[in-house]
């Protein structure tokens, strides 16, 4: 595809898929707390019945200036408002738009999706392994929730999670990070969706259709509704972080970044969690604090760690060099427009060492340890074609040893380099 079309496409949607998920999540999040936060109905003194059975419970709050009464009742045919508001399009725009970025942006060019480091896969196979996450994901997720596990809702969250964490670790030996964690996100903002249209939309269908037939009030339809709408309400944080990980590439290119994926989704959650149980647990807000500290700290050790492969029996040991150009190349924000996925903005460099690259001007150059080095010093003379001149140089901000690590750590993104040339 066309470099100006994605460009294009990416403006246009990206911003689409921002303001549509801020509309979705804004309404999950409201919504759940109105929930949590109901009043439950005064009852008769004398009879301890409920003075109005149909009521469910009663909200106030303060905004513009005024008051917002909120009453939550069960609904009649008999009494069916004439005008009532239904909330499903944000979370579809979301989806749709999601879906059309991950085709222009990654979809389109596989190779935007694999680790050369890691997998010989084609693109072709990266691209039907990512659509594959998308389904298979939310049949597995959906077929836990469906099966008598479902009724043990702390069972049925851990085996989701580990379903989840499986595929993770699957797409971490074959995706780069930032494809790893923007799968993952697609994954769980999928369920999320489908949550909507399968059983929070069909379920109020159902619900609205019985009472226009005339059938008296079935909770089963509202219980099975909010049930997967609390499921999209914790998932809310996780799925923010993953959407806006481009701007982490320390977290998403650490050697453990599935670990790390893991323990953001796990607090995420207990945050949100915590945040629900303001008005009934006294010290959620240090236990807040306490998720970030320990998840921090954790984090923290992961990324210090050695790689995986290092920690194995009989390993050679990294070498010093590469292991100090991938610092850099994290510190000074190198991985944010050249990691493997994010070649919209600057050409990946993975699998890019001994190959021949056009530049903007029609020359062709080799990419060599002379080429690198001289397009950190001084970007602007040796632009690959289809990219902007917007590489800061790196002179006087990097010594002769930084600049030889760095082109170290970048020699070593392309795997099977059999004698590779000494730094100069």
């Amino acid at each position: 595809m066309d470099i100006a079309w994605i460009e294009w496409i990416n403006v246009l949607f990206r911003f689409t898929h921002v303001l549509a998920a801020i509309m979705w999540i804004g309404n999950s999040l409201l919504f759940t707390w109105m929930e949590l936060n109901l009043v439950p109905p005064r009852t008769d003194d004398a009879k301890g019945q409920p003075r109005d059975p149909d009521l469910m419970g009663t909200l106030d709050m303060l905004h513009g200036g005024g008051v917002f009464h909120l009453e939550k009742r069960v609904m009649h045919a008999h009494a069916i408002p004439e005008r009532l508001h239904w909330f499903k399009w944000q979370s579809y725009t979301t989806w749709i738009t999601g879906f059309v970025l991950l085709g222009a942006l990654f979809w389109s060019n596989g190779t935007t999706l694999l680790d050369a480091t890691r997998t010989a896969f084609s693109p072709a196979t990266a691209v039907l392994c990512s659509l594959a996450g998308l389904l298979g994901g939310w049949l597995v997720y959906d077929g836990i929730w469906r099966s008598p596990l479902g009724r043990k809702p702390v069972l049925a969250a851990t085996a989701s999670l580990l379903a989840l964490f499986a595929a993770a670790y699957f797409y971490g030996q074959i995706f780069n990070g930032r494809a790893l964690f923007l799968q993952i996100g697609a994954m769980m903002g999928t369920f999320m969706s489908a949550n909507v249209f399968v059983h929070i939309m069909g379920n109020q269908h159902k619900f609205m259709r019985s009472l226009r037939q005339g059938r008296p009030y079935d909770s089963k339809y509202g219980k099975a509704a909010k049930s997967r709408s609390l499921h999209n309400h914790y998932m809310t944080f996780p799925v923010l972080f993953l959407m806006l990980s481009a701007h982490f590439p320390r977290l998403y290119a650490a050697d453990w970044n599935v670990p790390i994926l893991a323990i953001l989704v796990m607090a995420l959650m207990a945050i949100k969690h915590l945040m629900n149980s303001r008005y009934h647990f006294k010290h959620w807000l240090w236990w807040i604090f306490g998720t970030v500290a320990v998840s921090a700290h954790l984090i923290g050790i992961l990324l210090h760690l050695p790689p995986p492969a290092a920690l194995a029996q009989g390993a050679m040991p990294p070498d010093p060099a590469v292991l100090s150009g991938k610092t850099l190349f994290q510190t000074q924000a190198c991985a944010t427009c050249h990691m493997q996925g994010s070649s919209q903005i600057g050409p990946s460099l993975y699998g890019i060492y001994g190959t021949t690259q056009e530049l903007a001007d029609g020359s062709r150059v080799v990419v060599d340890d002379a080429y690198i080095r001289t397009s950190l010093l001084a970007p602007a003379s040796q632009v690959v074609k289809g990219f902007a001149p917007a590489m800061p140089s790196f002179a006087g901000k990097l010594d002769d040893g930084q600049v030889a690590d760095l082109i170290a750590y970048i020699r070593s993104l392309t795997p099977q380099i059999p004698h590779a040339q000494a730094p100069p």
